[in-house]
């Protein structure tokens, strides 16, 4: 039995080879791998990998954050607590230095006051004269001089005494003082 083929089923059949073989070379010509990185068409197992790997970078990410917040927090409580202890010294220094401010004192008449290192004094009334220690006079600060034995205070003049050593005042009446330090009345 001889088959009758016909030119034109021929022609059909190789021209449907050619297409389809045109198509297979034409798919895999640019060398990329179905599910690749490379081929626009992924996976779901692509897509959940690259999910997964985002998800773990942005929760280390929030990890990371979440710590270095907690650590500034910590540190902006630390620097509250210095805050509030400056702000306690300068209420402490407006205040008379922390101690105890300035003290009225009334010296009697021929009496001597001998001050102690670091001792302020101010007269507010009377009449008093200046005692020399062995190392100088009061420094009385609003007129920029030292003061010697027998000189005249001038009221209302901050005096300061550098040493313990014998230097003071000495009222020639009853006069009042304003004193913040160490002293003693002979």
């Amino acid at each position: 039995m001889k088959i009758a083929i016909d030119k034109k089923v021929i022609a059909a059949v190789v021209a449907t080879t050619f297409v389809l073989t045109a198509v297979f070379i034409n798919g895999s010509a640019d060398g990329t791998t179905p599910g690749s990185e490379a081929d626009p068409v992924v996976t779901q197992s692509y897509v959940e990998l690259k999910s997964e790997q985002t998800k773990y970078y942005i929760d280390n990410l929030i990890t990371k954050s979440s710590q270095e917040i907690a650590d500034l927090k910590t540190q902006l409580e630390q620097k509250n607590q210095e805050i509030l202890k400056l702000q306690e010294t300068v209420n402490e220094l407006s205040a008379g230095g922390g101690s105890e401010g300035f003290q009225v004192v009334l010296l009697n008449k021929d009496k001597t006051l001998l001050t102690g290192a670091g001792a302020e004094l101010i007269v507010r009334s009377g009449k008093v004269t200046a005692v020399k220690g062995t190392n100088g006079g009061l420094a009385n600060v609003t007129s920029a001089k030292d003061l010697n034995t027998g000189e005249a205070v001038v009221l209302n003049h901050l005096l300061i005494s550098s040493r313990d050593d014998g230097r003071g005042i000495k009222a020639g009446i009853d006069s009042y003082l304003l004193i913040r330090g160490t002293y003693t009345i002979k």
